[in-house]
């Protein structure tokens, strides 16, 4: 599949151009270690490999490799229907392929633009993508389009994962606080039980607490999406405390309105059949899955004809990440 590659000498990014753009890797070079997961089935393109039979959850599942994606118009791993389309899991952007310009390459910086167009939903995603020498930092720049002449609802997410060899047990999630979590029910192998809490403390069903901040054993079960909710800034900081590292984001809060915090630990059965280890901390638009179910809550985004969204993101890899206590937009930490 087509590739772009941005490195300086701290860091190497690639994007899959020809599946979603999707980031599959950010390796930090001083220790030769890669921050995203990449899935036990492996990255596939879907333009050449043979198409499973039809099923009604779409194609995500099938062809996930892990990595980063922006997921529009419908973030969510259930399968819906809106306006007629059917958009399936976290519906059509990470299954497009991208068209990419490079637009600077010195010394100093190197800089591109990617671009994809929906098939069943009218949208146009731009992102631009910067590093700059010797940063270890990436600055992203993103616009949503909405070309059509009648005003749309859509959902916006991104879609981050994180595995072997940086996510270990014992890794630790820090957001600003104090924040919301939302756990809802329906999730088979989900471990909490459903209510709203405060961060970090949940129950379990048990009636145990979980402390989400921290990666629970290998040997956990489950898989479970919490929905965070009312955090005063959009950023957080997922540290490895025995490499003294750890790995930034930070984001518009008015457009990333909520963070997803996906587990995924050892779960049977379709797609991993209880290879997967990994977590992913989601900036999103909304909540919960699936725009049928945004809009009825109320937490959507509507765009009215030929109107735009735009927004700005920096992810950051952090030594001594335990120092840190906040973390701004524009790449600069505190």
């Amino acid at each position: 599949m087509r590739t772009l590659i941005m490195e300086n000498s701290r860091i190497r990014v690639v994007f899959i151009l020809d599946k979603g753009g999707d980031m599959m890797e950010l390796r930090y070079k001083p220790l030769d270690l890669d921050f995203m997961w990449c899935s036990p089935r492996g990255w596939r393109s879907p333009a050449r490999e043979t198409f499973p039979n039809p099923n009604n959850l779409g194609r995500f599942l099938d062809y996930y490799g892990g990595g980063w994606q922006d997921i529009v118009p419908s973030a969510g791993g259930v399968s819906v229907s809106h306006r007629g389309a059917a958009l399936g899991v976290h519906a059509e952007s990470p299954m497009l392929p991208w068209n990419c310009e490079i637009l600077e390459e010195s010394v100093d910086e190197v800089s591109a633009h990617l671009w994809a167009e929906g098939v069943r939903y009218p949208f146009r995603l731009d992102k631009w993508v910067k590093v700059v020498r010797d940063e270890e930092k990436i600055y992203f720049k993103e616009r949503l389009h909405n070309p059509s002449n009648q005003s749309l609802e859509y959902s916006w997410l991104q879609h981050p994962s994180f595995g072997d060899p940086f996510l270990e047990p014992n890794c630790s999630i820090r957001i600003p606080t104090p924040a919301e979590v939302i756990v809802l029910e329906g999730e088979p192998y989900g471990r909490i039980l459903p209510g709203t809490y405060e961060w970090p403390i949940v129950l379990g069903k048990d009636r145990k607490p979980i402390d989400l901040s921290i990666v629970p054993a290998r040997d956990t079960l489950a898989e479970e999406t919490s929905f965070i909710a009312n955090m005063r800034e959009g950023w957080y900081v997922l540290s490895n405390p025995r490499l003294n590292l750890g790995f930034g984001l930070a984001w518009d809060i008015n457009v990333y309105k909520y963070l997803w915090f996906w587990q995924n630990y050892n779960t049977p059965d379709y797609p991993w059949y209880g290879t997967a280890w990994n977590i992913a901390l989601e900036p999103c638009t909304s909540y919960p899955g699936g725009l049928p179910a945004q809009i009825e809550r109320k937490t959507h985004i509507t765009i009215h004809p030929k109107g735009s969204i735009e927004t700005s993101l920096t992810a950051l890899i952090l030594r001594h990440p335990d120092k840190i206590s906040r973390l701004k937009i524009n790449g600069e930490i505190e």
